[in-house]
């Protein structure tokens, strides 16, 4: 629409009178006809024009000027669709005499001046910086002793997502599988989401996931780590807010300590590891740490940090008919391990001190890396 024609007309029973135009730019939404005859009753009528030419006349409203007005509202109900960020302002022309007085309502509660909402000097409400929290309907009432109008706005926020809900399905030793169900009272529209996840004792990863994902899977985890994850939707607006974190755990425990038969062999200047006889708890074993004393000492000799699984270890250069404490850490993913044994070296001829055997009271214990 480029502009609007007005036209009013003046009725008078002995004689046709030609009516008169004027002419309305495009964005002005309400026209004061002055210079009227107080005694004579009038038609109005409006044409719209665009660059292909005059459309057609609206209906016709038919009145007389008069010093009682009822009053009423120059502005009709109307829906804002806007990006939040934005301004917004809410028309309520009104007329009348005398001068009504007008109020606004905002999602049925009485307007409250605020920083962000004020009422303007036409009567207009302006809201700058929209959130979706704004989104709702806006009353504007006029009202004097001849009569009360009211109009009503619709305000829709477009901002980011709200955050969706997090349903856990399933783990794996190295795999979190997860639901995604957007809130259900949102209606804005979504792109796709980002999930950050993080293990108990790593830094903080994220990957994207599309828009119409239902579940997804995150690989490539640690084995028996606890993990956190939250998830964010975003639109061409924004990123929305994090969802609640979820805190879950990938399948897989510490190694388990085997049985001192089946784990060592003794000779007489040597103890054989068998370190197979671990158990990985599910979580591949990375290392060994291997230290070992003399029984009647306090101090540990730290044999080696870094005895890679598999196979057999031998702790060499130890005495004959000797007996010895054995203290070996196994690491996986999932924390670690501790056993310890006491065992007694064969003779020089190969005899025995005493068979080999576990401290009383089981001594072994597991804790996190």
């Amino acid at each position: 629409v480029l502009q609007y024609s007005v036209y009013i007309k003046e009725l008078d029973r002995s004689r046709d009178i030609a009516s008169k135009s004027f002419k309305v730019p495009a964005l002005q939404m309400n026209y004061h006809a002055s210079g009227l005859n107080t005694k004579s009753r009038y038609e109005f009528w409006v044409t719209a024009h665009t660059s292909i030419g005059e459309g057609a006349p609206s209906t016709k409203a038919t009145l007389s000027p008069s010093s009682r007005i009822p009053a009423k509202i120059a502005s009709f109900d109307d829906k804002f669709v806007i990006p939040a960020k934005r301004n917004v302002k809410f028309p309520c022309i009104a007329v009348g005499s005398p001068s009504p007085d007008l109020t606004w309502k905002i999602n049925e509660k009485d307007y409250v001046k605020s920083d962000r909402i004020r009422l303007l000097p036409d009567g207009s409400l302006q809201v700058t910086n929209v959130t979706k929290e704004d989104a709702g309907t806006y009353k504007c009432l006029v009202n004097n002793k001849f009569g009360q109008d009211m109009v009503t706005h619709e305000l829709v926020v477009n901002g980011p997502p709200e955050p969706p809900m997090v349903i856990l399905t399933s783990q794996t030793t190295d795999s979190i599988t997860f639901k995604l169900r957007p809130e259900e009272t949102d209606t804005t529209p979504i792109h796709g989401f980002i999930v950050h996840y993080k293990p108990e004792f790593g830094d903080w990863e994220k990957e994207e996931i599309g828009f119409n994902t239902d579940e997804y899977t995150l690989n490539h985890l640690w084995c028996g780590q606890g993990y956190q994850l939250y998830v964010i939707a975003y639109n061409s607006i924004g990123m929305g807010k994090p969802s609640p974190a979820v805190t879950t755990k990938t399948k897989g425990v510490e190694p388990t300590v085997p049985d001192a038969r089946r784990f060592l062999e003794v000779s007489a200047g040597s103890v054989t590891l068998h370190l197979n006889a671990w158990q990985d708890g599910g979580c591949p074993m990375i290392y060994f740490v291997v230290e070992y004393k003399p029984k009647n000492q306090k101090d540990w000799t730290l044999v080696s940090n870094n005895v890679k699984p598999g196979g057999n270890f031998v702790v060499l250069d130890l005495n004959p008919a000797t007996w010895y404490n054995l203290k070996v850490t196994a690491h996986n993913n999932a924390g670690f391990s501790i056993a310890e044994y006491e065992f007694a070296t064969l003779t020089s001829t190969g005899g025995t001190l005493a068979p080999a055997r576990e401290l009383p009271g089981d001594s072994k214990s597991s804790g996190n890396a």
